[in-house]
């Protein structure tokens, strides 16, 4: 992941500077060639001293200084201008013969599963210093259903959703996943398989409310990224699952462009779809309406409408009163902040 994901940015972070320090340095050089040539030239005069070839030394020596200021400079702008982003233009999306909304979003569950829950949080605690911000909560969700949890700012809601996947740590208390111990809290009796759940951690899929894209990929390759890393199957296959799930929140025909040529709405989109794509038992969704704009709500909300229709388990922390309550089977009300 650091590959794939860290040393990329980070490489786009440090180039300009590291072309500025180069500049300076270049500079610097050039500037002392200008107070003492003889002083810059010094090991080109050591060495006609030695094999009496001056034109042939001076010669090489202005042909390196020439090569550092102008072509080691030529192509670090060009590495530059080739890792700018925003200066790439969009692919050619061509029909991918993909069929509509024919693949599960979803890994097909057992009868004797469908009457089990397939969250629960049994006494979920967390503390922050001496603020207790979850405390002794439990919650129960059912195979298919749709459990949005509804409150104030500052109540605990978006840290209650990330420590039902291990983004934040519980002090005390355990999540349960499909039955089985997935998570407990650092101050917990209760023991899990951490290997387990390591392997268990792809059927919880997550959405954030600030679309977290990566910016260095493309709409696809950010759907593709997570199948690949886990190897759910061969490329070409995990493609064309990634683009059916583009296909499903409406985005196939952008399959080829980057994070910052979409809107606001259509980047949620894809956060969306890339969630899909690891095909997961459950999805959390953090505030998925929080950043946009309020005419770039709507599609986002169809999307999740949409998938709860078709029966996804999934837990909500939405401001959207009326969404909430038109889509849901079950509220968790959070009344005041701690």
């Amino acid at each position: 992941m650091q590959r794939l994901i860290v040393v990329p940015q980070a490489f786009r972070v440090a180039l300009p500077t590291l072309i500025n320090e180069y500049i300076t340095i270049v500079k610097l050089t050039s500037l002392v060639s200008v107070i003492s040539l003889a002083e810059i030239l010094l090991v080109g005069e050591q060495l006609y001293t030695q094999n009496f070839l001056i034109l042939e030394t001076l010669t090489a020596v202005a042909f390196y200084y020439v090569l550092v200021v102008t072509v080691f400079g030529f192509l670090l702008q060009a590495l530059e201008r080739h890792l700018d982003i925003a200066r790439r233009t969009p692919g050619i999306t061509t029909d991918f013969n993909v069929p509509p909304a024919q693949v599960a979003t979803r890994r097909r569950l057992n009868i004797e599963q469908k009457g089990e829950f397939a969250l629960e949080l049994k006494r979920g605690q967390k503390f922050y210093g001496d603020n207790e911000v979850i405390k002794n909560v439990s919650l129960k969700v059912k195979w298919g259903e749709v459990v949005s949890i509804i409150g104030p700012s500052g109540s605990g809601k978006t840290t209650l959703i990330r420590c039902l996947n291990g983004l934040e740590t519980l002090n005390n208390g355990a999540v349960w996943l499909q039955n089985e111990p997935f998570l407990v809290g650092s101050y917990a009796n209760e023991k899990y398989d951490e290997k387990q759940h390591l392997r268990r951690i792809v059927h919880v899929g997550m959405v954030f409310q600030g679309f977290n894209l990566f910016s260095h990929l493309t709409v696809l390759e950010n759907v593709m990224l997570a199948p690949l890393y886990h190897r759910h199957d061969t490329r070409i296959a995990i493609r064309l699952l990634s683009l059916a799930m583009l296909q499903k929140v409406g985005l196939a025909e952008h399959a080829n462009k980057y994070p910052h040529q979409l809107s606001g709405g259509q980047q949620q989109r894809v956060a969306i779809a890339r969630a899909l794509a690891m095909q997961p038992s459950v999805m959390l969704f953090d505030e998925p309406t929080s950043a946009l704009d309020p005419e770039l709500v709507g599609e986002v909300l169809k999307v999740i409408e949409a998938l709860a229709s078709e029966g996804m388990t999934m837990v909500i922390v939405t401001h959207e009163m009326n969404f909430a309550f038109g889509v849901s089977d079950g509220l968790s009300i959070w009344r005041r902040a701690r």
